[in-house]
């Protein structure tokens, strides 16, 4: 079933002004979604300069949220750029999807939060359970991954500490 792909840009790609929709396909429970880059060119990431001369390309599978208990994959179409740059080290670079994924990334920015957020909340077996209820696909060990992830949260000074109860000796206690 093809579909319109302004109705997918407005309810997959809403506030992601760096890919555009080409193709829609709904089939078997999963929504394909064919996506290609906007930009004429792209910056190259050690030396900064402009290119547009097009190498090669490839295509990206994504895994991203379910619409409607279907499935969503985003079949995202990269472009490797030729840097002209003489001084520059790096003769081809990727074009970069900051706000849809990062690189080497199976799953969107979107759907990787949603399983950080499930996995601190419910971690393991029960994350899981509760991924495959909405229909995200993720197993347990890819929920703790995303959490081993995660940087350490801030550790604070505290401004007051408080005793009370305490033993001279392991296994007494202080008399009321």
């Amino acid at each position: 079933m093809q579909t319109d792909s302004s109705f997918w840009d407005s309810l997959v790609f809403d506030g992601i002004d760096d890919a555009d929709i080409e193709a829609a396909s709904a089939a078997f429970g999963t929504v394909d979604i064919v996506t290609r880059g906007r930009a004429a060119g792209a910056g190259c990431p050690d030396c900064g300069h402009f290119s547009d001369r097009v190498h090669d390309s490839y295509q990206r599978r994504l895994k991203d949220l379910p619409i409607g208990g279907q499935g969503v994959v985003i079949l995202l179409w990269v472009r490797r750029f030729i840097c002209d740059a003489a001084t520059c080290p790096r003769r081809t670079f990727a074009e970069s999807f900051p706000q849809l994924t990062t690189p080497y990334a199976r799953f969107t920015t979107r759907l990787n939060h949603t399983l950080e957020r499930i996995g601190l909340a419910l971690a393991g077996r029960a994350g899981a359970r509760l991924a495959a209820q909405l229909c995200l696909g993720a197993g347990r060990m890819t929920l703790l991954r995303r959490i081993m992830a995660l940087p350490d949260p801030q550790v604070t000074t505290p401004r007051v500490l408080g005793v009370d109860d305490f033993a001279t000796r392991a296994g007494t206690r202080t008399p009321p």
